[in-house]
């Protein structure tokens, strides 16, 4: 029978009826002592006003039980205060709890008696809920629950202001009771508004802090003991024996609550000195492998009665009983970013660890994405049920978000298929189809506690006669290295000699590991984040994983490149062992769109790319910047793959679609993706139509970085003002000393400067101590070579300048520097350009909004390098036909900005990436003689008014000079449009659309 929700006028005619029902036995009722039972109550009034306002109480819709309106709790609170149990309800939206309503017989006093109000706020601040209903149908009270309990709290504290309705309020403030509680309302966008919430991230709320805080301090009270007390145990041993008993301990203090036991069991057990007897018995029970965890080591009793002593009211504020899976999660996802640490007098401790440290720390995936990326790896696969042989894997799974949420599907789809999804039908959708890896202990032991609570769901165990209820996951969560495979010792046998060094990397035999279970054809969903560690990290905490990835027999494409990342080696991996049929998705960093390390990766996704959600600088993750997509892959096609673009991340969540565009598998190279919009491809092919050559082709122009001294503080200074002919010079170092240095040994240079559009010369704004001799080879007449400075040139040259440097050699020493100089310590951390910058040059600013491109003809030292230069250097080559300021004025057309803005990628605020890889593609289209002497004309026109534009001080003179400047461009850009044989209206299309995020980077 479907259920058939009251329109809002009908609800109130019924709550009207229930309010004219309930009064007219309510003094009876509500007298102390009465023998009206709460069973009673929610029977004859809550359930009905609650179906009233729109929840479907009886599940007449017969939805699966993961999705159901509402969860409802039949078995009663125990009376004592203490053991709360769950909710008696648990309003909920797709399968996500929103509200908790908890029910009292209507003799209790909800105005006075603090504790039913205590138990409804303890239920909605566990469940990390902005608030709780607590009804008597006498009363209906809504409490704020990001206020944390305490006790001694009264029964009108965290009341939200209007929220305390008696039973004469339900008709005369209807309006309110139905914003605050329909259904309507509740499984809308509208609900956080209501309760004026913003939904944290996944382990960010005051009761997830809290409950960080108090494991924290368990963890170091057992780790402390669990060291002292088996000294032979290391201290990565002594982490991993604390959080399998830790796990243990939670999971029985959970059963408790959830009236699986009695309550204060296993704080009589502690009293008791029996905590090894309690868990030898849950171990009969349950069968889950995680009781074991006394065994083979030595644990204080005074520390176990310490810890389980701290789980239970008033010395804790949780309700163990609603701590869902997707709550420990959240936690543990932060607890997963230390770890044990034991000093030399056995004390525990807990520190950072430190590849996180230098990450970031750890972020958690949105709950959101998780959704996504799950729907879109099993939706064919569960269109009719489970197939029983659906493999889903996580290669690096932490806390295990992506594997709960792929169980919740897994059950959602079983029971719409028909299938009765109890205790024993969960535990065999575990054991069958869900694999994880992950080569942190802790998480694979965290992520196998919340799957363990995941299988138990809403059960009712009795362990007095249930034996082996739960699943053995040793066999499908498991500890290891995904992509560091068994063959780790025969490529790195030096490596994979030292114990501690092959413990560190963790190499892995996954089909050794899942034993049995091991799909034959790979597996068929493949889901997660990979880890977005950059090699600088892998290299300073991980030398011998990289080296491995950049063995040429482990078959990793990205470990060919010196800017390898360990997301590419990941996606990799999981392509690897996908099966044919199979699908994979992942958030990842969208760099590999058009990174030159990716292209192997490229290679092989290409054929199975389906869907490309990219976020371009949108931010996926909270107080991160991190440019992301999401990377759906299939079976190999030939079809085109679509290409989703978001530029307003809060309306792609609502539904939104972000901007379509489809890519051919010829686009789906190795070579970088193009990833424009259908004006911005249109003007592109016909850029490329029109083309007689490439930028970086040749005879064209040679794009080259920018001088890198690796200390730029030290090597870039500021001077007090000197003659033109002084022998010395005086210069602040950047602690505001003076030093005399050698006017010979100083250039001028450019640190951080300014550049405008069309820029002349720009002004030295430091002077750099340049080290070096530049000379012509003797082979050559063209090329010149620098040479670093001997320490006898420096002494007898150059004392000044030496001495300087002396005073800074420890910070000069600790750099990394190639080639390596010797006694030399005065090199620049790398040498290539310092020959090339004395010819005219353009100056290029990497991040900018728009094209900024600068003529050099005075050989400043430019700095630059990378993403954030923050400059790149070009030169037309001996055999280029255009001049450097035809160059100019071609990188300088909108049309052409856009293409390397497209081909390159973006900062957030739009801050496009000009350098050497995006700038070498850019077609030159043919321009005539008259062409470039016209072009040549204005442009230096342009450089001179931005120059003069530097220090004019009339107003009406730089008005006229910017407007001149403006038709200057306008006629430039004329003349290069016609080249290309670019319409107006395909600059304007592209100019409208703007330039499209298609490979910011973190």
């Amino acid at each position: 029978m479907a259920f058939h929700p009251l329109s809002k006028d009908e609800a109130r005619d019924r709550v009207a009826q229930l309010v004219g029902q309930y009064k007219a036995q309510a003094v009876d009722w509500e007298s102390a002592g009465s023998a009206y039972t709460e069973t009673e109550v929610r029977i004859q009034f809550v359930d009905k006003l609650l179906a009233a306002l729109g929840w479907d109480v009886s599940n007449e819709a017969g939805r699966p039980q993961v999705l159901t309106d509402v969860v409802m709790e039949r078995t009663g609170a125990d009376e004592d205060g203490e053991s709360w149990g769950r909710p008696d309800y648990r309003l909920r939206s797709a399968g996500q709890d929103r509200l908790p309503v908890e029910a009292k017989r209507p003799s209790v006093r909800l105005s006075s008696d603090p504790g039913p109000a205590l138990q409804a706020r303890r239920y909605g601040w566990s469940m990390n809920r902005p608030a709780a209903v607590l009804t008597n149908f006498a009363e209906t009270v809504i409490f704020d629950t990001t206020i944390t309990p305490a006790e001694g709290d009264g029964a009108d504290v965290a009341v939200i202001p209007g929220c305390r309705f008696t039973v004469d309020d339900y008709v005369d403030r209807f309006d309110e009771l139905w914003r605050r509680l329909s259904n309507e309302v509740v499984t809308s966008d509208e609900f956080y508004a209501v309760y004026e919430y913003t939904e944290p991230p996944r382990g960010e709320s005051p009761f997830d802090r809290r409950f960080l805080d108090e494991f924290r301090k368990w963890r170091k009270v057992l780790a402390s003991d669990i060291a002292a007390r088996n000294p032979s145990l290391g201290a990565a041993e002594v982490g991993r024996r604390t959080q399998r008993v830790l796990n243990a301990l939670l999971f029985l203090r959970v059963c408790e609550d959830r009236n699986i036991g009695q309550y204060r069991d296993l704080l009589s057990s502690a009293n008791a000195r029996a905590i090894g007897e309690a868990f030898r018995q849950a171990d009969r029970v349950f069968n889950a492998g995680m009781f074991t965890a006394l065994e083979d080591i030595a644990v204080g009793d005074d520390a176990l009665l310490a810890v389980v002593g701290e789980m239970y009211w008033p010395r804790t504020q949780f309700a163990f009983g609603v701590l869902g899976p997707d709550v420990l999660a959240g936690v543990y996802e932060q607890y997963l970013a230390e770890r044990v640490a034991v000093d030399a007098d056995r004390t525990a401790r807990l520190e950072p660890k430190p590849e996180l440290t230098h990450a970031g720390g750890v972020v958690p995936t949105p709950d959101y994405i998780v959704d996504r990326l799950n729907r879109e790896a099993l939706a064919p696969f569960l269109s009719s049920g489970v197939p029983a042989t659906l493999t889903i894997l996580d290669l690096s799974h932490g806390s295990g978000p992506f594997l709960l949420d792929a169980f919740r599907k897994l059950i959602a789809a079983a029971e719409q298929a028909g299938a009765v999804v109890d205790l024993p039908g969960r535990a065999a959708l575990a054991t069958a189809h869900l694999f994880g890896v992950d080569i942190d202990a802790t998480a694979v032991e965290v992520t196998r506690l919340s799957l363990l609570l995941a299988v138990l769901g809403d059960s009712v165990v009795d362990p007095t006669t249930t034996r082996q209820v739960l699943p053995d996951l040793s066999h499908n969560i498991v500890v290891g290295n995904s992509v560091v495979r068994g063959d780790f010792d025969d490529l790195l046998p030096g490596a994979a000699r030292d114990v501690e060094r092959r413990a560190a990397v963790a190499p892995t035999d996954l089909r050794e590991q899942f034993g049995i279970r091991y799909p034959r054809h790979g597996f068929d969903a493949i889901v997660g984040n990979p880890p977005y560690v950059r090699i600088q990290t892998l290299t300073q905490f991980m030398p011998d994983q990289l080296a491995y990835f950049q063995h040429p027999e482990a078959r990793y494409t990205a470990g060919e490149s010196n800017n390898l990342d360990l997301s590419l080696v990941f996606m990799e991996r999981a392509l690897e062992l996908l099966a044919p049929s199979g699908r994979m998705a992942y958030v990842a960093p969208h760099r590999f769109t058009n990174r030159l390390s990716a292209t192997g990766l490229r290679r092989k996704l290409g054929r199975r790319l389906e869907r490309l959600v990219h976020f371009g600088v949108e931010q996926v993750f909270p107080g991160r910047t991190t440019y992301t997509a999401l990377v759906i892959a299939g079976p190999a096609t030939a079809e085109p793959a679509t290409i989703e673009m978001v530029t307003n991340l809060p309306a792609w969540r609502g539904g939104q679609s972000g901007r379509l565009v489809n890519l051919s598998r010829a686009d789906l190279s190795s070579a970088p993706w193009p990833l424009p919009t259908p004006g911005q491809r249109a003007a592109f092919e016909q850029m490329e139509a029109a083309a007689i050559g490439h930028l970086g082709d040749q005879d064209w122009v040679e794009v080259f970085v920018g001088v890198q001294t690796s200390a730029d503080d030290i090597f870039l200074l500021t001077a007090r003002p000197f003659s033109a002919g002084a022998e010395t010079v005086e210069v602040i170092d950047k602690h505001g000393r003076l030093w005399p240095i050698e006017r010979d040994i100083l250039r001028p240079a450019i640190l951080d400067q300014r550049i405008a559009m069309f820029d002349g010369q720009p002004e030295a704004n430091r002077w750099a101590i340049f080290p070096y001799t530049v000379a012509q080879l003797e082979s050559s007449a063209v090329r010149t070579r620098a040479r670093i400075l001997s320490r006898q040139a420096m002494e007898a040259d150059y004392p000044l300048a030496l001495r300087y440097l002396e005073a800074h050699r420890v910070e000069l020493e600790a750099r990394s520097v190639t080639p390596d100089p010797g006694e030399s310590f005065w090199a620049y951390g790398r040498s290539q350009s310092l020959a090339k910058l004395d010819e005219p040059k353009l100056i290029v600013r990497v991040l900018s909004l728009t094209p900024r491109y600068a003529e050099d003809t005075e050989g400043l030292l430019v700095t630059g390098g990378g993403d954030g230069g923050p400059y790149y250097l070009l030169r037309p080559r001996a055999g280029c036909p255009y001049s450097i300021k035809t160059i100019q004025a071609l990188l300088s057309h909108p049309v052409v900005d856009t293409f390397v803005t497209v081909n390159g990628r973006q900062y957030r605020g739009a801050y496009a990436v000009h350098r050497k890889q995006f700038l070498i593609g850019v077609p030159v289209p043919e321009l005539s003689d008259d062409d470039r002497a016209y072009i040549d004309e204005r442009v230096d026109e342009l450089q001179k008014s931005a120059v003069r534009l530097r220090s004019e001080t009339d107003s009406a003179i730089v008005t006229s000079l910017k407007a001149r400047a403006l038709a200057l461009q306008a006629q430039v850009q004329a003349v290069i449009s016609r080249a290309y044989g670019l319409t107006p209206e395909m600059v304007a299309a592209v100019s409208d659309e703007g330039p499209t995020e298609a490979a910011p980077t973190a």
